[in-house]
């Protein structure tokens, strides 16, 4: 059968990984030979053995191949063949085989993309992402095989949770692993520049290419996550900082942080401690969003497993990487280097500092939000609840200040004092955000303290970014600011559509009847009529409902679905554009619609924003990632 296949190419991947390790102590400790084509060879066969085993599961999703047990859990034969094959990775057993596969390809493509570094740096590095590669081929072999047998073959599957089958939440994961679990190959490049004594300026220049790919992968993939949680999940919201959220969040954080920290490393041999710890903690932070995914601790539909035994092996995984990890940068880390780390108060490697600083601090406020609960349920065994409120009532503040710094930040001179020379342009800025917040202020009737200092600050970053592309227009596509510009534009934008969204969004929950209508808040609902339809894997109940505000009339048509296996109802989401703003229902299950039906509606105010914005960052790093590229760095 073909699932052997697949369980035997898991298995001679592992032994060709363990080969690889081999190979690299042979020729470079016990022989001291720089030769390694032979070791690069057996690294490209793991990764193509690890492929085809990837490609064998999905094959076995395909065919409803019910002897093996993660199909058997997570699939039926009645579900379409793309979510057939979308659940080869939308369980435990299957993601963590993807996930070996994206550590595994990111050393293939640096090994491709890094003719120009020294062959040891490119080998040390290779061996350290085999190690990680190794260690996580062991818990899946050993805990979480996806070729696990069942028996007796049962005839039909268990099916995968409705929930989950949206083509958007196909891709979803895919490029959440492109992001966070790309950061496995800095943190290898890392250890191998410290062992090796190559960890200065020239090895900043490097790495900040590979952490601006995956960046730009997770930046993608939490917008993904954060529209499919929009149109589907029905609560009308684009974040709710549920745990798994956070999960993602928190090594964007991190990574952010890094990236900043990494161009004062580059060009003023500065933040050689700091930035080696925040790669270290950017890749310990997306090891930890796995834990939180497979360990059973959280209850959430984005969670893969519910197995704490598997959870205390990837803990002790953690707890191994940080270790080993920890004690290489104290044993190795360049003495000398610590040396110079003066700031001037009013330069950019200053701002950058700062903007670290603040980062850490959200990232400490999300950390502390994320698993205070979990720990408090573990030793107390009371369950407790962080929500948005938490989160915006701290960071709230902190962000404007941000955003302030990241505006005037890119205005300063690199290691010298130059508020005398910008000291206009801030002004200058000020005047117009002031002018620019009044105008949108008296527009939209709001004068909220909270309202104007968040679109004061945000329409601040965003003036700042359009002076440099007017200022630099000649060369704005030619010099390295286009990434930077982007990004900062899109953060910009995206607490802008954040604020107005927040102030100016209405809610409505009202049970309806068939053929009556609801005003409340400027907005009438119209309960039209009812239709139901038949597919084949589940029945649909649509609800036609006509909506007015603003003498603009919209005719939505949610629905509820009555999935056969697994038996579970979904409510689907209606939404229609009214410019940057949607129109917004959801509708409730209860039976019968001539005896009233429970609506959900919403008016998200310029939260389309939101998605532009996010590909706006997203844009930022791509454009970063192939400029790099096309850069000799050593």
């Amino acid at each position: 059968m073909i699932s052997n296949l697949g369980a035997v190419l898991l298995i001679v991947s592992f032994l060709t990984t363990c080969s690889t390790l081999f190979l690299y102590i042979k020729n470079n400790i016990i022989q001291k030979s720089s030769i390694y084509l032979q070791f690069f060879l057996f690294y490209k066969v793991s990764f193509y053995l690890i492929l085809f085993s990837f490609f064998v599961l999905i094959v076995c999703f395909a065919i409803s191949d019910f002897s093996i047990i993660s199909v058997y859990e997570n699939s039926h034969t009645d579900k379409p063949l793309f979510y057939k094959i979308s659940a080869a990775w939308g369980n435990h057993e299957g993601s963590m085989l993807l996930f070996i596969l994206v550590i595994s390809l990111y050393g293939i493509l640096f090994l491709l993309n890094s003719k120009n570094i020294n062959d040891s740096l490119r080998a040390c590095t290779i061996f350290f992402q085999s190690i990680i590669q190794l260690i996580f081929l062991s818990f899946l072999i050993f805990t979480s095989n996806p070729f696990s047998k069942i028996f007796p073959v049962p005839v039909q599957g268990l099916g995968l949770n409705p929930i989950l089958q949206d083509p958007l939440l196909a891709i979803h994961p895919p490029f959440l692993y492109l992001g966070y679990v790309g950061f496995s190959l800095v943190f290898s490049l890392l250890l191998a520049a410290l062992i090796l004594k190559q960890y200065n300026s020239r090895w900043a220049s490097i790495a900040k290419k590979w952490i601006m790919l995956p960046w730009s992968f997770l930046s993608f993939g939490i917008g993904l996550g954060s529209f499919w949680a929009y149109y589907e999940l029905g609560w009308g919201g684009y974040w709710f900082w549920d745990p798994v959220e956070n999960a993602s969040l928190m090594p964007w954080i991190a990574s952010t942080a890094l990236i900043h920290s990494i161009v004062v490393m580059e060009k003023l041999k500065k933040l050689f401690a700091w930035t080696a710890i925040l790669t270290i903690l950017t890749f310990i932070l997306s090891l930890f969003g796995t834990f939180l995914v497979r360990s059973g601790v959280l209850n959430s539909v984005h969670a893969f497993a519910n197995d704490p035994e598997r959870g205390v092996y990837i803990l002790f995984i953690i707890t191994i990487i940080t270790l080993g990890s920890l004690i290489i940068y104290i044993l190795k880390f360049p003495k000398e280097s610590v040396n110079n780390n003066s700031f001037a108060l009013f330069s950019r490697d200053f701002s950058i500092l700062l903007n670290n600083y603040f980062l850490i601090f959200i990232l400490t406020v999300v950390i502390v939000g994320t698993t205070y609960p979990i720990l408090l349920s573990v030793f107390t065994g009371e369950t407790i609840s962080v929500g948005p409120q938490y989160y915006n009532t701290i960071l709230a503040p902190f962000i404007f200040i941000f955003l302030i710094l990241m505006a005037m930040g890119p205005l300063m001179k690199w290691n010298g004092n130059s508020l005398i020379s910008i000291k206009q342009k801030i002004f200058s800025f000020f005047i117009v955000s002031i002018f620019l917040t009044i105008l949108i202020s008296l527009y939209l009737s709001r004068y909220n303290f909270i309202f104007l200092l968040g679109v004061l600050c945000s329409v601040y970053l965003i003036v700042s970014v359009f002076y440099e592309i007017v200022m630099s227009k000649k060369t704005f596509f030619t010099k390295q600011n286009f990434s930077r510009l982007f990004s900062h534009l899109g953060f910009g934008l995206l607490i802008l559509a954040i604020t107005l969204n927040h102030f100016f969004s209405k809610e409505i929950n009202a049970k309806i009847h068939l053929g009556e209508s609801f005003f409340k808040q400027g907005i009438k609902i119209n309960f039209l009529k009812s239709e139901s339809s038949k597919e084949k894997n589940f029945e649909e109940l649509f609800g036609i409902y006509k909506i007015t505000k603003d003498n603009k009339t919209f005719i939505l048509k949610p629905s509820v679905r009555k999935y056969k296996q697994p038996q579970q109802f979904t409510s689907e989401t209606s939404i229609q554009r009214d410019g940057l703003s949607d129109v917004y229902i959801a509708m409730d299950y209860a039976g019968d619609p001539s005896m009233g039906m429970g609506v959900r509606f919403y008016y998200n105010y310029f939260v389309r924003l939101i998605w532009i914005s996010f590909a706006l960052i997203t844009i930022g790093g791509i454009v970063s990632f192939v400029r790099r590229g096309n850069e000799k760095t050593i």
